[in-house]
């Protein structure tokens, strides 16, 4: 089942990138570099594509 996510702040749309294992890091945009976003996945009735 395809995932990617979606940046809240840009709509950018991108798979999920590898993480840096730091204190303080996790996932963020890698075209605004926010990190509010949302998860989507494909051919699922209860989270329909946009």
């Amino acid at each position: 089942m395809p995932v990617w996510l979606e940046c809240d702040s840009c709509g950018n749309e991108h798979t999920i990138p590898e993480r840096v294992d730091d204190p303080g890091g996790g996932t963020c945009c890698p075209e605004c570099g926010e990190r509010p976003y949302t998860v989507r996945r494909a051919d699922i009735v209860w989270h329909p594509d946009p």
